[in-house]
């Protein structure tokens, strides 16, 4: 896999999500390899889910996401959720991965868009 197969997989992904109304995402290719996502989906609730990923594919075809930010808020802008590996909260036990909430920061996994949109709709 490289990183515009990734990049097709993942719209695939998103189109065949029933809970999609709308959405957009920009690719830039970095090398084969290594690329940056960056997109927005909005669900029939109206909330939104912001994204980007800095994705490396390696030559065993596992993906590695450096970076990661899945960002989604309510129709009026209000913080439902948001899944994020910047390493600013070194207390969270799996640190650097985490997620913020309204009641504060917690652990979580290592994730991709697919997982999100799992916890999102109860998959």
């Amino acid at each position: 896999m490289n990183v515009r197969e990734y990049c097709a997989a993942l719209q695939a992904t998103i189109r065949d999500c029933p809970f999609i109304t709308h959405w957009s995402m920009e690719f830039e290719e970095i090398d084969l390899q290594v690329g940056y996502l960056k997109g927005m989906l909005e669900f029939i609730d109206g909330s939104t889910l912001h994204f980007i990923e800095f994705v490396e594919i390696h030559d065993d075809h596992i993906v590695e996401r450096p970076k990661y930010k899945y960002h989604l808020q309510s129709e009026t802008g209000d913080l439902i959720t948001r899944w994020d590996n910047v390493p600013h909260h070194h207390d969270v036990s799996s640190f650097p991965h985490h997620k913020h909430d309204k009641n504060g920061v917690h652990s979580s996994g290592p994730t991709d868009l697919r997982s999100v949109l799992d916890e999102i709709f109860g998959v």
